[in-house]
């Protein structure tokens, strides 16, 4: 049975964190939905192409050939690296802070992150990996999504969890046995012999031995 023990927590615990990690993944994708709707809005707006930030991100495999395209293999192949990189993103955000604090603070501790991340991208991931992204993403329409994409990792990725209480439940008194005192009867019924009187009899006379007899006369009256 010792032996087990630590199998079982190295499970629970194993679980845990495949719980964690799934609910991040889909935070970063509902996430990765609701920035890249941001961004098609904001290109739809402006009077641009719905296809130009996917194609953007699309020329890092297809090169300046995304941008001459039109929606086609650029285009989803730009969708594709979006969510691979906001999922990536929510998955390591779900392992490290998934369930830890309140959903207010959960959102903006994702914001942080999100932010984060998106001044290291432009510091270091993009110029390296294609900076074309970097030069023509358009601002501040990617600041903007970046910041609901945080709020969306701390939402979802607290989603499904109890909202821990305000008293927690180590700061209220142990439960004990109660004392032995109070399971004990308060009074012992002692067993009454058989050759001892009745002393309630005694005590409590009856009624009817207490009246006088109406059908004996009265010694008063001759």
């Amino acid at each position: 049975m010792e032996s087990r023990q630590p199998d079982v927590e190295g499970t629970r615990h194993a679980e845990e964190a495949w719980t964690r990690l799934a609910r991040g993944i889909e935070a970063g994708i509902v996430g990765g939905v609701v920035m890249l709707a941001l961004l098609i809005g904001d290109s739809l707006l402006n009077g641009r192409y719905w296809w130009q930030f996917p194609n953007l991100l699309g020329s890092t495999f297809y090169g300046p050939r995304a941008f001459r395209y039109g929606a086609g293999m650029a285009t989803l192949s730009g969708i594709s690296l979006h969510f691979v990189i906001t999922g990536t993103l929510g998955g390591i955000f779900g392992l490290v802070f998934a369930g830890s604090y309140r959903r207010g603070r959960m959102m903006l501790l994702g914001i942080a992150v999100s932010v984060s991340w998106y001044t290291l991208a432009n510091a270091l991931f993009w110029p390296r990996v294609n900076p074309w992204v970097l030069a023509a993403s358009p601002r501040p329409a990617t600041v903007i999504s970046h910041v609901v994409l945080g709020a969306c990792l701390g939402y979802v990725g607290k989603r499904g969890q109890p909202e821990p209480s305000v008293h927690s439940i180590t700061d209220s008194p142990p439960i004990t046995d109660p004392p032995p005192e109070i399971l004990e009867p308060a009074f012992v019924v002692e067993p009454v012999a058989e050759n001892e009187p009745n002393r309630d009899a005694e005590a409590f006379p009856s009624e009817h031995a207490a009246e006088p007899s109406a059908a004996q006369p009265s010694d008063a009256i001759e």
